[in-house]
């Protein structure tokens, strides 16, 4: 089945905010997803909340969407604190946390946080260590684990999180590296175009390939790609919100290359048509249901 999610900055006043997850709800949507960073990614002296607090706030202002970061950087948190608060989450949304993983996109800007970037084939063996102990930690009342970048003694995670045996885990991937992690170890699969794609052609057959080379890479690892969600972040140079039909072509065209979630921004985020308004209603009372039974 086809999911649908919402992704929300923590960019506006907090009410509106808290206006905005209540219309998600009320709309229908599958996940909604805040963001993980010090500053606001794309528009530098933006109003920009802390992730993880926002998360709780989200958590306890909804009822039934589930609720998560995409993604929580390696650069901005320690795993053990990291899966404890998600534990807490999970408790705080009664099991409705989605856990989303990144290895750290230039946009976080780890160095507003004092974090010096990593060499990438570093960054990469750490992401590796960071998903294995949060599996781990989420799964286990205590934990040790000794890894050459990450480790812990006796890390408690009692009472344990609601969801069993943890909640799902998202790992954002596009390299061939990454791929190959979130082959082995993620839930779901997130992905998007990336800063160089230019037309939506581009961005078309980026996703097909990266699909089928995700695909090809759960096999050699032993897993039905199927068991696996394929989540595309619609990013510029899609406009989902341009009109119905524009939307009910997007999902159908990539859905044939094998993508059964689309992570959307709320209307007007990238670009001020005011129309988008009025498709983004159109779309969530006329068309999310009959695309998702799909």
């Amino acid at each position: 089945m086809i999911r649908f999610c919402i992704y929300q900055y923590q960019h506006h006043p907090l009410p509106e905010l808290i206006a905005r997850w209540a219309r998600a709800e009320e709309a229908g949507f599958d996940i909604l997803w805040n963001v993980d960073a010090v500053n606001e990614p794309d528009h530098p002296g933006m109003t920009m909340f802390e992730g993880s607090t926002t998360l709780a706030a989200m958590a306890l202002s909804t009822s039934r969407i589930r609720v998560g970061t995409l993604v929580t950087s390696m650069y901005l948190r320690n795993p053990v604190m990291f899966a404890k608060a998600a534990m807490t989450l999970d408790h705080l949304s009664g099991g409705r946390l989605e856990v989303a993983v990144g290895a750290g996109d230039p946009s976080v800007r780890p160095e507003a946080a004092g974090v010096q970037p990593w060499k990438r084939g570093e960054q990469v063996a750490r992401f590796v260590e960071f998903v294995e102990l949060i599996d781990r930690l989420l799964q286990n009342e205590t934990t040790t684990y000794q890894g050459r970048y990450y480790r812990c003694r006796d890390a408690e995670m009692t009472p344990g999180t609601v969801q069993s045996p943890r909640p799902p885990i998202t790992v954002a991937a596009h390299g061939p590296k990454m791929l190959r992690i979130a082959a082995a170890k993620a839930d779901s699969w997130s992905q998007w175009g990336g800063y160089d794609i230019e037309t939506e052609q581009q961005f078309f057959e980026t996703t097909r390939d990266r699909c089928s080379r995700f695909d090809e890479l759960c096999v050699e690892v032993g897993r039905d790609p199927k068991d696996i969600r394929h989540s595309l972040v619609c990013f510029p140079p899609l406009t989902p919100w341009e009109s119905a039909g524009y939307f009910g072509d997007m999902v159908g065209r990539y859905g044939a290359v094998g993508i059964d979630e689309f992570v959307l921004y709320w209307p007007q985020t990238w670009r001020d048509m005011a129309y988008e308004d009025a498709v983004f209603e159109h779309i969530c009372g006329d068309q999310l249901p009959s695309l998702r039974s799909q």
